[in-house]
């Protein structure tokens, strides 16, 4: 029997397990994503509540992040059959004294072998959070998560791990600057690569061509990424923008003395300052902000054309490190070069 049809049937057997009833809180509510033409796989924990209501995987603000650190928008995180969504447990194990339960130790041995081996096109797998990482490495994991994801270039090409991105783990992001300026480029890079190889194997399907047919493989454009202007700057070799249109308070001009400020990509005055009278607004701020970078192309030209030859840095003042303007910009530029 073909992966395309005997995992639609698997996939109804574990919405259907029971196995660890008795243990869940809230029921059993199996929720996960996969397909047979996946060419990435996500090893998670597990839901938390927010997804068990909705059973959409990663639909909370962990995901938010996930995707930011992956460069990927909501649309083609839930492409199935691009990316597999698959935790180590995958029903919410309830709350425990400091926060969720760990993943019910029954789920991964029973269900993950059986799944993977339907999945023969993965390439790529990110482990995220030290259960992931503890089940997949086994004695290749380091002694602690810091020093797993630290070596990263170990598990390469066909691994990588990751903390989890949990709101909870922001202190670990802000000890550890190193994440983001070396491991966060390395794997929008390899997600990239991982994708733009499942668009290529579906049209050479609908085309005729055999899928394993060897070629020449595409070149993987440099990364887009995103800091906060306030950590240390990204080392010789990335071209750095700060993207805000106020000068970040604080900062002095020799810091950035080797940084493009292209003021006029930011959001306009009257939209920045809509905007922060309802944060809650984001949607309708991301479509308004998105609009007016239609509208002025020149603005954002320059980052796009040095973003051809070597990885670009988008620096923002925000907080907020989900929500903001050069986390809409970097979607949007990428976006764009992929058409």
């Amino acid at each position: 029997m073909s992966n395309t049809r005997s995992l639609p049937r698997l996939l109804t057997e574990i919405r259907a397990c029971r196995v660890c009833a008795g243990s869940l809180p809230l029921g059993p509510r199996p929720v996960l994503q996969a397909s047979a033409s996946a060419r990435l796989l996500i090893v998670g924990q597990a839901p938390g509540a927010k997804v068990h209501a909705s059973g959409v995987p990663w639909d909370d603000a962990s995901g938010e992040r996930l995707r930011d650190w992956m460069g990927i928008d909501a649309q083609t995180f839930y492409d199935a059959e691009r990316i597999a969504l698959v935790p180590m447990g995958f029903c919410y194990p309830g709350r425990g004294g400091g926060g969720d339960n760990p993943p019910r130790p029954e789920c991964a041995p029973l269900w993950h072998e059986r799944l993977l081996a339907l999945m023969p096109d993965v390439r790529l797998t990110l482990l995220v959070g030290q259960y992931a990482q503890r089940y997949v490495l086994g004695n290749r994991r380091k002694a602690s998560l810091t020093e797993t994801v630290e070596a990263w270039r170990e598990y390469a090409p066909a691994c990588v791990p990751l903390p989890h991105p949990s709101p909870r783990n922001t202190p670990w992001l802000q000890r550890h600057p190193w994440f983001t300026h070396d491991v966060l480029p390395a794997l929008r890079e390899r997600v990239a690569e991982a994708l733009s190889q499942t668009q290529q194997t579906q049209q050479k399907q609908k085309a005729g061509v055999h899928p394993h047919k060897k070629e020449n493989p595409k070149m993987t454009q440099p990364a887009i990424t995103v800091q906060r202007v306030y950590e240390p700057l990204p080392e010789d070799g990335q071209a750095c923008f700060l993207v805000d249109r106020l000068w970040p308070r604080g900062v002095r001009k020799e810091k950035l003395a080797h940084v493009s400020w292209v003021k006029d990509v930011a959001p306009s005055t009257e939209l920045r300052q809509w905007f922060h009278k309802d944060p809650a607004q984001w949607d309708e701020f991301e479509r308004r902000y998105i609009a007016e970078l239609d509208a002025n192309r020149a603005a954002w030209e320059p980052i796009a054309e040095a973003s051809k030859t070597r990885p670009v840095v988008l620096l923002y003042s925000s907080q907020e490190t989900v929500r903001n303007n050069a986390t809409v910009l970097r979607d949007y530029l990428m976006k764009k070069r992929r058409k």
